[in-house]
Protein backbone atom coordinates (compact mmCIF):
# COMPACT_ATOMS: atom_id res chain seq x y z
CA UNK A 1 0.00 0.00 0.00
CA UNK A 2 2.74 2.63 0.78
CA UNK A 3 4.28 1.75 -2.41
CA UNK A 4 1.12 2.54 -4.32
CA UNK A 5 0.85 5.78 -2.51
CA UNK A 6 4.38 6.91 -3.02
CA UNK A 7 4.37 5.92 -6.98
CA UNK A 8 0.29 8.37 -6.93
CA UNK A 9 2.23 10.78 -5.27
CA UNK A 10 5.27 10.92 -7.15
CA UNK A 11 3.35 11.04 -10.51
CA UNK A 12 0.70 13.65 -9.47
CA UNK A 13 3.97 16.11 -8.34
CA UNK A 14 5.61 15.71 -12.33
CA UNK A 15 2.12 16.29 -13.53
CA UNK A 16 2.29 19.47 -11.71
CA UNK A 17 5.37 20.31 -12.94
CA UNK A 18 4.82 19.47 -16.31
CA UNK A 19 1.80 22.01 -16.37
CA UNK A 20 4.40 24.86 -14.84
CA UNK A 21 6.35 24.22 -17.48
CA UNK A 22 3.43 24.59 -20.07
CA UNK A 23 2.32 27.41 -18.78
CA UNK A 24 5.58 29.19 -18.74
CA UNK A 25 5.73 28.16 -22.17
CA UNK A 26 2.80 30.01 -22.89
CA UNK A 27 3.76 32.86 -21.19
CA UNK A 28 6.80 33.39 -23.92
CA UNK A 29 4.51 32.37 -26.76
CA UNK A 30 2.16 35.96 -25.81
CA UNK A 31 5.75 37.82 -25.59
CA UNK A 32 7.72 36.63 -28.93
CA UNK A 33 9.14 38.55 -31.12
CA UNK A 34 9.73 38.00 -34.37
CA UNK A 35 13.10 36.22 -33.65
CA UNK A 36 14.59 33.07 -31.42
CA UNK A 37 18.10 32.62 -30.65
CA UNK A 38 20.55 30.47 -29.66
CA UNK A 39 23.42 31.17 -27.38
CA UNK A 40 27.35 31.82 -28.49
CA UNK A 41 30.74 32.06 -27.42
CA UNK A 42 33.69 31.64 -28.14
CA UNK A 43 34.26 29.34 -25.23
CA UNK A 44 32.43 26.09 -25.98
CA UNK A 45 32.20 25.74 -21.96
CA UNK A 46 30.82 29.53 -21.27
CA UNK A 47 28.17 29.82 -18.72
CA UNK A 48 26.57 33.23 -20.23
CA UNK A 49 24.94 35.06 -17.44
CA UNK A 50 21.34 35.67 -17.75
CA UNK A 51 20.60 39.71 -15.60
CA UNK A 52 17.76 41.10 -14.30
CA UNK A 53 18.11 44.24 -17.15
CA UNK A 54 20.01 45.04 -19.53
CA UNK A 55 23.64 45.53 -17.97
CA UNK A 56 26.23 43.79 -16.16
CA UNK A 57 25.54 46.02 -13.07
CA UNK A 58 22.02 44.21 -12.48
CA UNK A 59 21.45 41.28 -10.68
CA UNK A 60 22.27 37.91 -12.12
CA UNK A 61 19.60 35.48 -12.27
CA UNK A 62 21.00 32.77 -13.50
CA UNK A 63 23.54 31.33 -16.62
CA UNK A 64 22.85 29.45 -20.25
CA UNK A 65 25.13 27.42 -22.39
CA UNK A 66 26.19 27.70 -25.67
CA UNK A 67 23.74 25.69 -27.72
CA UNK A 68 20.91 26.75 -25.73
CA UNK A 69 17.89 27.45 -27.60
CA UNK A 70 15.74 31.04 -26.73
CA UNK A 71 13.19 33.34 -27.04
CA UNK A 72 13.80 36.85 -27.95
CA UNK A 73 10.78 38.55 -25.92
CA UNK A 74 8.76 41.52 -26.50
CA UNK A 75 6.31 43.90 -24.39
CA UNK A 76 4.50 44.77 -27.68
CA UNK A 77 5.05 42.04 -30.42
CA UNK A 78 6.56 41.63 -33.01
CA UNK A 79 9.11 44.30 -31.75
CA UNK A 80 11.79 42.76 -29.27
CA UNK A 81 12.91 44.19 -26.38
CA UNK A 82 16.37 45.54 -26.33
CA UNK A 83 17.99 48.41 -24.70
CA UNK A 84 21.61 49.63 -24.51
CA UNK A 85 24.29 50.15 -21.79
CA UNK A 86 26.66 52.63 -20.85
CA UNK A 87 29.12 50.73 -22.89
CA UNK A 88 27.05 50.54 -25.52
CA UNK A 89 26.29 46.98 -25.89
CA UNK A 90 22.75 46.09 -26.87
CA UNK A 91 21.01 43.73 -24.79
CA UNK A 92 17.74 41.20 -25.35
CA UNK A 93 15.14 40.20 -23.17
CA UNK A 94 14.80 36.77 -23.43
CA UNK A 95 12.98 33.45 -22.00
CA UNK A 96 14.36 30.43 -21.79
CA UNK A 97 11.65 27.89 -22.95
CA UNK A 98 13.11 24.46 -20.92
CA UNK A 99 12.96 26.54 -17.43
CA UNK A 100 10.72 29.15 -17.57
CA UNK A 101 13.89 31.80 -16.62
CA UNK A 102 13.36 35.44 -17.74
CA UNK A 103 15.71 38.40 -18.26
CA UNK A 104 18.64 40.04 -20.47
CA UNK A 105 21.81 38.83 -22.31
CA UNK A 106 23.88 40.48 -23.95
CA UNK A 107 23.54 40.64 -27.82
CA UNK A 108 27.03 39.25 -28.93
CA UNK A 109 25.86 36.31 -26.97
CA UNK A 110 23.08 35.48 -29.02
CA UNK A 111 23.19 34.05 -32.88
CA UNK A 112 19.58 35.39 -34.01
CA UNK A 113 17.02 33.83 -36.36
CA UNK A 114 14.52 36.31 -37.32
CA UNK A 115 11.55 35.49 -39.54
CA UNK A 116 12.27 38.81 -41.57
CA UNK A 117 15.61 38.06 -42.39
Amino acid sequence: MKNIISVLLLASLGIFQGETIVSAQSDFREQQSLCTASLVANNLNARITLRSGPGTNFKSLGYGLVGDYIYILATNPPEADYARDRQGYFWYRVGFPRSGAQGWIREDFLKKFCQYD
